[in-house]
């Protein structure tokens, strides 16, 4: 496992800097290492039970891990320790930490500068975008949020959608 992840951290696997590709893979930023798929389910609370049936069928009950946070970026999900009373600045560089750098694509499919530190993040929350002094709960960020974008700047500034985005297809 080790060679694989110096391979992605070298940017030698298809769809980014990471091994995760476009619409795949998750990253356990706490513990700065991949969420294995067969696990993705668990840790992020997925499993569908007979706690709250509709009809008969199961459903996915009400998260109960109100201590981590989601973000997308880069199509991978970042799980990270994180809480509404904490500023943008502090979950930005929680998310630096734990390695969300890995998500820069290799240097000769790079657009953008790729990010270079937890300056370079956005964080996106129901459309707004948060400013670094401002905390979650000020854009009603909910405890265990799990739908949040983490967004290099210069690809959000730019307006437009990397080449080989999926929104091209």
């Amino acid at each position: 496992m080790v060679a694989k992840e110096d391979k992605a951290l070298a940017g030698g696997e298809a769809g980014g800097g990471g091994s995760v590709a476009l619409g795949k893979g998750a990253w356990d930023c706490d513990k700065d290492c991949e969420i294995p798929p067969e696990k993705e389910a668990e840790v992020f609370e997925e499993i569908s039970t007979m706690e709250f049936p509709f009809e008969g069928i199961p459903t996915v009950p009400p998260r109960k891990d109100m201590d981590h946070m989601t973000f997308f970026c880069g199509g991978c999900r970042y799980r990270v320790t994180a809480y509404p009373d904490w500023t943008a600045a502090k979950v930005k560089q929680a998310l630096w930490k734990g390695g969300i750098a890995r998500s820069n694509k290799p240097p000769h499919k790079m657009h953008t500068p790729g990010l270079q530190s937890w300056e370079d993040l956005t964080l996106i929350y129901a459309a707004q975008q948060m400013e670094n002094e401002r905390q979650l709960q000020d854009y009603h960020v909910p405890p265990g949020c799990s739908v949040m974008i983490a967004i290099e700047t210069a690809k959000l500034l730019s307006g437009k959608p990397d080449p080989d985005s999926a929104y091209w297809n």
